[in-house]
């Protein structure tokens, strides 16, 4: 730093005078030097050029690529050689000089934002640059719901980037890991997985695009952006301590398409791009000891479409696939999200004084606050610092004590001053927190209800789910979501959006056959040996195209394999509904019954051709085998029909009950069978 103050002073002229400190500046801004042939005959510039100079001009240019930089460098050593011969001739002018800009900059450091950065971004770039770690904090422990993939990841970046794990491999024989690819549907938190690496890897990130990789109007541009990510990536990880950089290619399907369609050379260009790919993954070179590591992480939900030679082993040396949550997982992300909004409705918003380490005023929420006053401070604003999480200690007396690593990070981030060491901060309550009770932080039993009646979704719709919620306490001028709120917002999310509103006036009146066909499912699931109870039943209609609908708990959903008798009374359990409607309008069915047959009529052939679980077994998986589903159908709704003649009296009950409250919750059921 005192190297380019020392630079910035720039003034000489024959007759060994100062020359004016704004003028080098601008010398230095032009990416030139008058003095550059000769530093010591310079001559002075004229007044007309001072006075045409604008002080409020920018120190340096926002164009800042690698000849400007080489010209600024060459000017800063002509200027180096200027000043030690002013200094030599005239101390005291050089003295006078350098208290002049030293008033002009509030710290030494503050010049660092002016020096022109190689790896900083244009926006011609096709990548967005992170000096160290991930994007926005986020940690392993925001990636909840998938064990297995973190924990092989985990495995993985700790060995990449670790020199002592290079060092013990080096030992053995092996090679370390260094690139992932992870596959898995939408959703399953592949992304999230991503930075929360980055940020465990604790090194430069360079955050790519596949489809910026290969747009463009012109041949070779997409050769020439994979070429310059990677020389970025080993350059400024050759300037890290740990010499590592890690390189996350979103969607890299966009780019790893296999090769092989037509000939144009749309194609021709696109078959190029990812050749250079395959180069800069595992070409001559690529893993020589003496590079800098670069750690390459890619992202898919389309494997399938990838290039043969970008899967092999040496491309990418592990495919970690991140697939849907079971019902432990599920529990695990609703009992995160719902976990955090309670936390952020109980939290304290505090406003972070200006003055000393902050240049502005800082608003955070004080979140987990403890009766000790320890608590972590979530910045909200300004924009350039939000979501920075800092530990504190807060004080009744308005102040909040913060470690030295914390007030710098909060400095950097608001324009003030980095003392490199602890402080108290000032700060004023805007905002007290909801009272939360302590039953309404226990969610363990609402996730685990939500996890079961919710099987196949996954970690972005699990968040939807609670953010609807939240949504939905806000419209009602409440802190906290309900257990009703977040039913409610799992059946939007499953079977779209009520027709019509609570209350509405032109809201149509129930159907009485709605009901009974809902309440034919929910009899079959309470009676049934291997039937997971309801625990929701609904008749308002949809704008999914649904009537009605009865959630059943997930049971074992989510296993790999299932017995005969479990699948014969989930067949049942799907026709109950047309039974129950057989039963109360003698055999005058509604049309509602359509998607249970389907259904039904599916699982009865895989059961029969696929599993062999018919009267016929193994012998009914070849051959004509229709005669057999059909026996299978017949038996399970001659069981259904039987359940609703056996249970009328129940099943009217329900059925009235659905049509007074148009919803019954799990309470509501048992309540009635």
């Amino acid at each position: 730093m005192r190297t380019f103050f020392c630079c910035a002073l720039v003034a000489t002229s024959s007759a060994a005078r100062p020359r004016s400190l704004l003028g080098s500046l601008q010398s230095l801004r032009r990416g030139g030097s008058a003095t550059r042939g000769a530093p010591f005959n310079a001559s002075r510039p004229s007044d007309s050029d001072a006075a045409n100079a604008t002080t409020d001009a920018p120190l340096f240019p926002a164009n800042k690529t690698t000849a400007a930089v080489q010209s600024r460098a060459r000017a800063a050593r002509t200027a180096a050689l200027a000043l030690v011969h002013l200094c030599i001739i005239s101390p005291q002018t050089c003295h006078t000089a350098a208290r002049k800009l030293w008033g002009k900059v509030a710290a030494v450091e503050a010049i660092q934002e002016f020096l022109p950065a190689e790896e900083e971004v244009s926006p011609d770039d096709c990548y967005q640059f992170v000096p160290v770690g991930g994007p926005d904090g986020t940690t392993w422990d925001d990636v909840v719901g998938n064990g297995a993939a973190v924990g092989e990841l985990r495995r993985l970046v700790t060995l990449a980037g670790s020199r002592d794990a290079a060092a013990r491999a080096r030992r053995c024989g092996a090679t370390v890991p260094r690139n992932v690819l992870l596959v898995g549907p939408p959703g399953t938190g592949k992304t999230l997985l991503a930075r929360a690496a980055a940020e465990a890897l604790d090194a430069p990130l360079l955050l790519v695009s596949g489809a910026e990789m290969v747009k463009g109007k012109f041949v070779g541009v997409g050769i020439e952006r994979v070429k310059k990510v990677f020389a970025t990536a080993r350059r400024v990880a050759a300037r890290t301590p740990a010499r590592a950089a890690m390189v996350f290619i979103d969607e890299i399907d966009s780019v790893g398409r296999a090769r092989g369609g037509d000939d144009s050379a749309a194609t021709h260009d696109a078959d190029n791009t990812l050749n250079q790919l395959l180069v800069e993954l595992d070409g001559f070179g690529a893993r020589d000891e003496s590079q800098p590591v670069v750690v390459v992480m890619a992202a898919t939900n389309r494997q399938n479409v990838l290039d043969a030679a970008l899967l092999r082993k040496g491309r990418f040396d592990h495919v970690v696939t991140v697939g849907a949550p079971d019902r432990a997982g599920r529990a695990q992300l609703f009992d995160h999200y719902v976990g955090k909004q309670r936390t952020a409705a109980a939290a304290r918003e505090l406003l972070l004084k200006k003055g000393g380490a902050l240049g502005v005023d800082v608003l955070c929420q004080a979140l987990g606050e403890k009766t000790t006053g320890a608590a972590t401070l979530k910045v909200v604003a300004p924009a350039k610092a939000a979501n920075l999480k800092v530990p504190a200690t807060l004080f009744a007396n308005g102040t909040a004590r913060l470690a030295a690593a914390d007030v710098d990070a909060l400095a950097r981030k608001t324009g003030g001053r980095r003392s490199g060491r602890g402080a108290d901060l000032r700060f004023d309550v805007v905002y007290s927190g909801a009272n939360v009770t302590e039953a309404a932080t226990n969610v363990t039993s609402l996730s685990d209800d939500l996890a079961g009646l919710s099987p196949g979704l996954v970690g972005a719709d699990v968040a939807a789910i609670a953010n609807e919620a939240a949504l939905a306490a806000l419209q009602s001028n409440r802190s906290i979501a309900t257990r009703d709120d977040y039913l409610r917002a799992l059946e939007d999310n499953i079977l779209g959006k009520p027709t019509y509103a609570d209350g509405a006036p032109d809201a149509p009146a129930p159907v009485w056959a709605t009901a009974i066909h809902e309440a034919g499912h929910a009899l079959a699931s309470f009676v049934l040996e291997h039937a997971e109870a309801a625990q929701r039943a609904s008749i308002r209609p949809r704008t999914g195209g649904s009537l009605g609908v009865t959630m059943l708990g997930a049971g074992d959903a989510d296993a790999t394999t299932h017995r005969a008798a479990e699948l014969r009374d989930h067949l049942v359990m799907l026709l109950a509904g047309r039974a129950a409607e057989a039963h109360a309008f003698a055999d005058d069915f509604s049309s509602g019954a359509s998607d249970d047959l389907r259904r039904a009529a599916a699982l009865a052939t895989t059961m029969v051709k696929d599993l062999g679980m018919s009267r016929r077994g193994a012998a009914a998986a070849v051959g004509d085998s229709d005669e057999t589903v059909r026996d299978e159908l017949t038996r399970a709704e001659a069981r259904a029909r039987d359940l609703a003649r056996d249970h009328d009296g129940v099943l009217r009950a329900a059925a009235e009950a659905l049509m007074a409250h148009e919803t019954l919750d799990a309470a509501g059921l048992e309540a009635v069978f």
